[in-house]
C-alpha cells in the first residue's frame, strides 16, 4: 500500500513547490517497519504534517516559523536551530516526514536508552560526543528563551540564574570531575536518578 491513500492532492502541489525539495514519503508499510506507530496513527500524523508543510520538506526557516506560532511570546530561534540539527539527520538542510516520525517514535514509544540517546544528541551541539557545562547552559538558555516570560519561575531569570542551574546539573553528571561527559556517563547517572528520568520523559514528550 502506498502513501497515495492519504495524499490525494500531491499532484496539484507539484507546480507550486520546487521539485528538488518536494518530498513524498515511503510506503505506509515501510514507515510502520521503521517506527512504533500503526497505520492509523501514521495517517493521522501525516495529515497534520502536510497541513504545516505541504511540500513535504521542512527547512530551518520554516521550522522556526512553525514554532513561533506555538510560542508567540518567546524567542524560538536558538531552540529551533538546535532541534533542527537533530531532525535533519542526513544534513540536507531540511527534514522530511520520515525524519519527523522516526524522531517522534523514539520520543513517545522508545525505551529509556533510546530516549537518553536522543536527549544526549540534542544537547551535544558540537557533535563531538561530549557534553560540557557550556553546552548544557546553551541549551537551557535556548529553552528559557523559547518559553519567554514565565510567571511559574519563582526567581528573576538572569544570566546568573541560568549559569547556576547549568552548573548544578553538570556537577551531578560529571562525577569524574573531567570537565566533560560522554554518553556512558550520562546514561549511568540518568538511569539511577528517577527524578531526572521523569524530567527527560517530560522533555521527550514535548520536544517536538
Amino acid at each position: 500500500m502506498s502513501m497515495e491513500s492519504f495524499e490525494q492532492n500531491d499532484n496539484e502541489l507539484a507546480s507550486t513547490f520546487p521539485v528538488k525539495i518536494r518530498k513524498v514519503p515511503k510506503s505506509l508499510e515501510d514507515i510502520v517497519r521503521i517506527t512504533k506507530f500503526n497505520k492509523s496513527e501514521i495517517r493521522l500524523l501525516y495529515k497534520g504534517f502536510k497541513q504545516e508543510c505541504p511540500s513535504g520538506a521542512v527547512t530551518e526557516r520554516e521550522f522556526q516559523t512553525i514554532y513561533s506560532h506555538f510560542f508567540p511570546h518567546g524567542n524560538c530561534r536558538d531552540y529551533t536551530t538546535y532541534l533542527f540539527r537533530v531532525l535533519d539527520r542526513r544534513k540536507r538542510m531540511y527534514f522530511t516526514f520520515e525524519d519527523y516520525i522516526q524522531t517522534l517514535s523514539i520520543l513517545l514509544r522508545g525505551d529509556v536508552k533510546e530516549k537518553l540517546q536522543w536527549v544526549f544528541r540534542f544537547y551535544d551541539i558540537s557533535d563531538n560526543g561530549k557534553l560540557t557545562k557550556q553546552t548544557i547552559e546553551t541549551i537551557l538558555r535556548s529553552i528559557y528563551d523559547l518559553l519567554g516570560p514565565n510567571s511559574c519561575i519563582q526567581q528573576p531569570l538572569t544570566d546568573a540564574t541560568i549559569e547556576k542551574h547549568s552548573a548544578c546539573i553538570f556537577e551531578k553528571l560529571d562525577f569524574h570531575n573531567a570537565g566533560s561527559i560522554n554518553f556512558e556517563d550520562f546514561e549511568n547517572y540518568c538511569v539511577h536518578d528517577a527524578q531526572l528520568l521523569n524530567s527527560i520523559s517530560l522533555l521527550s514528550a514535548t520536544a517536538i
